[in-house]
């Protein structure tokens, strides 16, 4: 499994470790660890056919060796101090609960995910339920109450990296539940909150990307006070100069303002001036993943308050100099227009 194989050369081998699972069964045990340290890398590979073939092979090798030879096998390895042996270990461990059902490793993920040893072996048990959250999507909404349970403490822990993958593995069980599960997240609500206000960078990115999806399952009620709540945190970060903050704090404006219960009016007074003067800049078109962010959010902020609001503040700029800029504008008109339905312009 060097890495000048070629892909079908790869593919091949594969396949023959897979055939190799089936004859054996549970004879594999053995070779556990040895499989695993060749097929996970897999699992992060920048070609999707080749993660698929990555969880194909540990999600039966899953099922040959047994649970109990599985956490035997990946134990060593969640408190590695590498971080590329703990991030690829977790994705494994997500596999391996696809495989035999999440209830049979939650007294493993909860010992994990409070273990006092180490923060790295706390970090990897939050992982794992990131990971978990992603893989299955909405089939973890029997087990959400028990995996939020499990890695609440983490945001109030000693050590920055597990409040970060605590909240991050939040969002993505907020994410794969949608539009359910908001009672879930109560207990979750007050440490968010919380860590809004006191921190700063990524942690903050972090905490507001959970809101950002744990406020479109609220009813409206609460969603408007919520958004109200937060919108003060995220004008402010709105001339954080960070790339990657700019991207979450877009991502949570779209979705306070398309939740149901925020009113036009409020976006229109207190987020739009804000909005269009830190954000409708020519560096913002530069940026590729910003580029699309920005032309999304402003598109679902016109859904909420028309064209004549979105359109007549940026207008003008399809004369500016620069190509790109110029290429937002007209993407971001064309795309509100068509999904209004036509052009209300309030001349004079």
């Amino acid at each position: 499994m060097q890495p000048t194989l070629e892909d079908q050369e790869r593919h091949l081998l594969v396949k023959v470790i897979d055939r190799v699972l089936y004859k054996l069964d549970e004879l594999v045990r053995p070779y556990v660890h040895k499989i695993l340290v060749v097929i996970e890398p897999l699992l992060i590979d920048e070609d999707y056919y080749a993660r698929v073939e990555g969880r194909e092979i540990i999600s039966n090798l899953s099922k040959a060796a047994g649970l109990a030879t599985m956490i035997a096998a990946m134990r060593p390895d969640i408190d590695n101090i590498d971080e590329y042996v703990r991030n690829t270990t977790a994705r494994a461990f997500s596999v391996v609960a696809s495989a035999l059902g999440i209830p049979a490793l939650l007294p493993f993920l909860k010992a994990v995910c409070q273990s006092k040893k180490s923060w790295q072996a706390r970090h990897t048990g939050i992982k794992i339920v990131q990971q978990i959250a992603i893989l299955i999507g909405c089939a973890v909404l029997p087990h959400l109450r028990s995996l939020v349970e499990i890695i609440e403490h983490g945001l109030n822990d000693e050590n920055q990296k597990v409040r970060t993958i605590t909240a991050l593995s939040l969002a993505a069980l907020a994410e794969a539940a949608a539009p359910y599960g908001i009672e879930s997240f109560d207990s979750v609500l007050k440490p968010l909150w919380k860590g809004i206000r006191s921190h700063r960078g990524k942690v903050l990115a972090a905490f507001l990307k959970a809101i950002g999806f744990i406020i479109p399952l609220m009813d409206a009620i609460y969603a408007s006070y919520y958004t109200k709540e937060v919108m003060v945190i995220l004008i402010r970060e709105f001339q954080s100069p960070d790339e990657e903050m700019k991207k979450i704090v877009l991502k949570v404006v779209k979705q306070c303002v398309s939740t149901e219960g925020v009113e036009a009016d409020y976006i229109r007074n207190d987020i739009l001036p804000e909005f269009f003067r830190n954000f409708w800049v020519r560096r913002m078109a530069l940026d590729r993943r910003n580029y699309k962010q920005l032309v999304e959010t402003t598109v679902e902020i016109a859904n909420k308050v028309g064209v004549a609001d979105i359109v007549g503040r940026i207008v003008e700029d399809l004369k500016d100099e620069s190509e790109p800029y110029r290429r937002m504008v007209m993407e971001t008109i064309e795309k509100v227009v068509t999904n209004l339905g036509h052009l209300i312009l309030m001349l004079g």
